[in-house]
């Protein structure tokens, strides 16, 4: 233990990361789905700040599940409906998509594949879920008509996918730091 403490010891925190979400797939998908999460969530409720419509998807959850509940309870069951998904997709990237999307495992490689399963979400999210689950009463069709609200839904997955990809990162299977300590 104490070689493999001093191995890992002497790596930046980024490394060390690598080698635990390598050796804890379910653990770093897990990890990566709640910070992905939270840090896009906290972000699509600033992007008024930039003339953007604020994505506020625990309030657009919690209504859907609850429609009579107060603001409040909505919010609420939201957020945690909201936080499971986040998890969920991030465990989905991992153990389903991320093997199939190519061979090459390096740090890039790993944030690309996160950015375009992310844009593959926002997709579905403006195409399906805003126009027709979300936000029924408002006709927007496919993808609506209001670019700002589309642009706010791919930088808001733009942002899970950047840290899904920034956290769930692991090395490739015969990279040296996975080989037991001597």
């Amino acid at each position: 233990m104490g070689v493999e403490y001093e191995k890992l010891g002497g790596l930046n925190a980024g490394k060390r990361l690598r080698v635990w979400v390598t050796r804890h797939p379910l653990g770093g998908a897990i990890l990566a789905g709640v910070v992905a999460g939270q840090l896009a969530t906290v972000w699509g409720s600033w992007f008024s700040g930039v003339g953007l419509p604020n994505l506020d998807w625990p309030l657009a959850n919690g209504s859907v599940i609850d429609p009579t509940g107060s603001v409040i309870q909505q919010w609420v069951i939201g957020l945690w409906i909201h936080e499971v998904d986040c998890i969920v997709f991030a465990i989905i990237f991992a153990f389903f998509l991320f093997p199939v999307m190519g061979k090459l495992v390096s740090a890039t490689m790993n944030m690309t594949k996160a950015i375009v399963y992310a844009f593959v979400l926002a997709t579905i999210s403006a195409g399906f879920l805003v126009p027709y689950v979300y936000y029924p009463a408002y006709h927007m069709g496919v993808f609506g008509e209001n670019w700002k609200l589309i642009l706010a839904i791919y930088l808001w997955h733009l942002i899970y996918g950047v840290n899904l990809g920034a956290v769930y990162s692991p090395l490739p299977a015969n990279d040296p730091l996975l080989q037991p300590a001597a």
